[in-house]
């Protein structure tokens, strides 16, 4: 699943389209997550001012006073090509003003696209109850401590909740905590002000440092140009369970918490 860090590029890769004019549309007839409440075809001759980013959701804002929304969920692809072929999971695409189309592929179909009108977006469902942008001045140890300190789950889940902090997926929470040598079993309400401190600065750290390596590229994962990521190179715990850890040479160990893998040193992480 495309998480934070891969979004990010692909808004980035997405830049290009600022100011072009949507000149025609494909919608299949396949059922999406979300299926779009507006009639698609209002983004005809509508001209892009901007792509912006909440979360894992890609917004782009058209200079008719709506927005497009994309999610690309957990296999979804956005490409920019020279020829829309219409291949099979192909379900949305628009042709923009440089003769370019922008295409959606999703072939397990749990990503959506959404039409919006701009007075509405805050109140979007998918939208209304995310919480800060992990990179945002928001997110710090006093905010931080305040979520956490009446949450008994485990640290990773907790961090992994878009009600507390939104796109620490679960590559990017083992990583971060692993830079913050904490276990991801600890409860969430355990950790210490100095442990808080140092988990903060980890997700910032870990995040940044990803989207300059354009993400991680780990089953099917491209950015709009067809390119893969970089900071799978990067991982030090992450799907590397058995193999031993790059700091202390102990087996990194594989355990499941809330239906999702987690990755961890045990003598690093306290």
């Amino acid at each position: 699943m495309p998480e934070l860090p891969e979004v990010e590029t692909i808004r980035r890769d997405l830049e290009i389209l600022h100011q072009q004019k949507i000149i025609a549309i494909y919608r299949s007839d396949k059922k999406m997550r979300l299926d779009s409440s507006v009639d698609l075809q209002k983004l005809v001759n509508a001209k892009i001012n901007q792509v912006n980013r909440q979360a894992r959701y890609l917004l782009i804002d058209l200079d008719n006073k709506h927005t497009l929304i994309i999610h690309l969920g957990m296999s979804g692809r956005l490409s920019i090509v020279n020829k829309f072929s219409q291949l099979k999971h192909d379900h949305f695409a628009c042709q923009i003003s440089d003769q370019q189309w922008l295409v959606f592929n999703d072939p397990r179909r749990f990503g959506f696209i959404d039409l919006i009108e701009n007075k509405n977006l805050p109140q979007h469902k998918m939208l209304v109850k995310l919480a800060v942008e992990p990179l945002s001045e928001q997110f710090n140890f006093q905010y931080l401590k305040a979520k956490l300190a009446n949450k008994t789950l485990n640290i990773k889940t907790a961090i992994m909740d878009n009600k507390i902090v939104v796109g620490v997926g679960n590559i990017y929470a083992s990583e971060s905590l692993f830079d913050a040598k904490i276990s991801p079993i600890r409860s969430a309400n355990s950790l210490k002000d100095s442990e808080l401190k140092k988990l903060v600065a980890s997700i910032k750290k870990i995040i940044s440092n990803a989207i300059e390596q354009k993400g991680s590229s780990i089953s099917d994962y491209y950015d709009a140009k067809g390119n893969l990521g970089n900071f799978q190179n990067n991982h030090l715990v992450y799907d590397k369970a058995n193999q031993p850890c790059k700091v202390c040479d102990n087996k990194i160990i594989r355990i499941v918490q809330n239906a999702r893998a987690s990755f961890y040193c045990q003598k690093c992480q306290k």
